[in-house]
């Protein structure tokens, strides 16, 4: 009948009334006891009439804090808070009362005793409440057959994680104690857990309690300190433990965490870079109010930057790419994330001068990025003249367009394929680097190139690749033991192309520091893994070979060209060499006979306007034409 009753609003909220009237009433009784201990009654029979006044502006103050709207059972530091704030109104207004209307004068150490106990005993029901429904009602031997869990991790993750699991009783977790690295913190306790040593003790920890799963809770840890913390577990436990971790840095900040967002470790965690704080205000400066336009916007790289893009507001968000699909995929993703952005979406060829020219005239871009370019390295040495013709072209109708209808800024999406290039493909974004820069003089517009490795997930990228492979049971093909990559996130990277887009001065080439290169076949290995299989017993790795234009290990720059920025991760360089508009001309000419080119000559006609570039050795049965 009372479940019944509790379950009625009014009820509860009476009920809260209730104890609080009784909170305050005790408050004042033991605040005389306290100031008076030997003459209480004489004094609480002089302020007995007026008890009842003051414990109606004690609640009153209450409720305009909203505490009997709020649910006991989840009460916390803010409740806490609140209850100080309230109180201490209350009591100015008794003071307030007391004085103007000369009923009574109250001693100052009564009003400050009753201050304290106000605080105390209303806070310490609130807090018993809070105890009661979270309290453990699970029989020992329940207890003993759930999963015996150690966290990684005793700062505000770990406590966010723990306090979870312990207030949500259908986890089927028990936790054991905690692992932190911070001898500080080693041997202290959180919500009763003790943190139980380092890194160096799991071993240990997990034979003496018979741990089944290790989690992780420090979002902060970089790809590079995961993937060493998890070399150290298994070195200490092998796969005798599920490891598990939480989602994003974001969840924990805004202290949203559940029980089922745990998970296995996936790729992206052991590639992450550890997470900087970057300050966004030159970005939203840069989009704001202003017409953007995304060239290659349905890319996986493009479509990135369309979302980040469209977080900013800008006036109007312009996606164009010839590919009928990526427009259609972009769209819907920007309509269902962004329903009020302007978006204009265009299925265009971006190396169609007179189509490019009617695009422009229309939409007046102020902000242009062109993330639009053939990428694939042996898919372009196989056809060099659609790499030389598509990557050239769009980028010589862009630049030409920016300058003629006086486009802000134009931010052109490079490679480290460009550095030193052995494939056409890089040889060709090399040549867009520097048409890009050689407009600077030209008009108002700001060129600027920004220029990086790998990112995960974009089309065509190793990763995807080897996904497919593991599903279908297929060995891992890797095409050399010691090739090695750069690799990012691909919303870190478009991060930081936007920040270069926004600070970058005009003519300069922006580099991302992506940390160290991944080797591929650690990689490789890496994500057997991860899929909780064993190498060269479930699945093995294959060496192929490189394959044409590849190279072992790849630059983002040439030793001593780079200078850090005011931007985390951001790096400038100094281009050693300096090209004139004669180049533009060589660019032209090269465009204008280029299917009149066998596949050598074409190479060795890049090799003029790259003279870094050495070409691969490449057959005639290779190539597609």
């Amino acid at each position: 009948m009372l479940l019944d009753r509790l379950k009625n609003a009014s009820f509860r909220m009476t009920v809260k009334i209730l104890l609080d009237a009784c909170a305050f009433l005790a408050a004042w009784l033991v605040s005389y006891l306290i100031r008076f201990p030997t003459d209480t009654v004489q004094q609480l029979s002089a302020a007995a009439p007026f008890i009842p006044l003051f414990i109606a502006i004690e609640l009153a103050s209450f409720a305009i804090f909203r505490q009997y709207a709020a649910m006991w059972r989840y009460s916390d530091l803010h409740v806490l808070e609140g209850i100080i704030k309230a109180a201490t109104i209350s009591t100015a207004a008794i003071v307030s009362v007391t004085f103007f209307a000369r009923i009574m004068e109250v001693s100052r150490s009564i009003l400050l005793i009753n201050w304290l106990l106000v605080i105390f005993f209303s806070g310490g029901i609130r807090f018993l409440v809070r105890r009661v429904y979270t309290f453990d009602r699970r029989p020992l031997k329940n207890r003993d057959s759930y999963r015996r869990v150690l966290i990684y991790g005793a700062g505000k993750a770990g406590e966010l994680l723990l306090r979870n699991i312990e207030n949500t009783r259908q986890a089927g977790m028990n936790v054991i104690g905690l692992i932190d690295d911070d001898p500080i913190k080693q041997g202290q306790y959180i919500h009763e857990k003790k943190v139980l040593g380092d890194r160096t003790k799991i071993g240990e920890l997990v034979r003496k309690h018979q741990v089944s799963d290790i989690i992780f809770s420090v979002p902060s840890l970089s790809g590079i300190e995961v993937r060493g913390l998890l070399d150290v577990i298994r070195n200490q436990v092998g796969d005798g433990v599920e490891i598990r971790t939480m989602p994003g840095l974001t969840d924990f900040v805004e202290d949203r965490i559940t029980i089922n967002e745990l998970r296995k470790f996936e790729i992206k965690d052991l590639l992450r870079r550890k997470p900087v704080h970057l300050d966004f205000t030159p970005v939203k400066e840069l989009i704001a109010g202003r017409s953007v336009m995304v060239v290659g916007g349905g890319g996986s790289i493009g479509t990135e930057l369309c979302l980040q893009a469209a977080s900013f507001d800008p006036e109007r968000l312009i996606i164009l790419d010839n590919s009928e699909y990526n427009v259609y995929s972009a769209e819907a993703m920007l309509r269902g994330q962004f329903p009020n952005l302007n978006l204009v979406c265009l299925v265009a060829d971006a190396c169609n001068m007179n189509l490019m020219q009617k695009v422009f005239m229309h939409q007046h871009p102020a902000i242009v990025f062109h993330a639009a370019a053939y990428k694939h390295v042996p898919l372009m040495e196989m056809n060099p003249w659609a790499a030389v013709d598509n990557n050239l072209s769009i980028t010589l109708v862009l630049v030409e367009l920016c300058r003629k209808f006086n486009v802000e800024r134009f931010i052109l999406i490079s490679t480290d394929k460009a550095v030193q290039p052995t494939s056409v493909m890089g040889a060709t974004k090399r040549v867009c680097e520097q048409i890009t820069l050689l407009h600077k003089e030209e008009g108002s517009t700001k060129y600027i190139a920004v220029r990086f490795g790998n990112v995960l997930g974009s089309s065509g990228s190793v990763i995807p690749k080897f996904k497919s492979q593991i599903e279908s049971g297929s060995p891992l093909t890797v095409t050399h033991p010691n090739v090695t990559r750069y690799f990012m996130l691909i919303s870190e990277a478009v991060e930081l192309v936007l920040q270069a887009g926004a600070i970058g001065e005009n003519g300069n080439i922006y580099v991302l520091d992506m940390g160290q290169p991944i080797n591929i076949a650690e990689l490789a290995k890496y994500m057997i893994e991860l899929s909780g299989l064993r190498l060269n017993e479930d699945i093995k790795i294959v060496f192929t070979g490189l394959r044409p234009g590849e190279k072992l290990h790849e630059s983002l720059f040439l030793e001593g060209e780079e200078r850090s920025t005011d931007v985390p991760n951001l790096l400038v360089l100094t281009p050693r060499l300096a090209v004139d508009h004669e180049y533009l001309d060589q660019v032209k000419q090269l465009l204008a006979k280029l299917y009149e080119l066998n596949h050598m000559e074409l190479r060795t006609e890049l090799k003029k306007l790259v003279p870094e570039y050495q070409p691969s050795d490449v057959s005639d049965s290779i190539v597609q034409l």
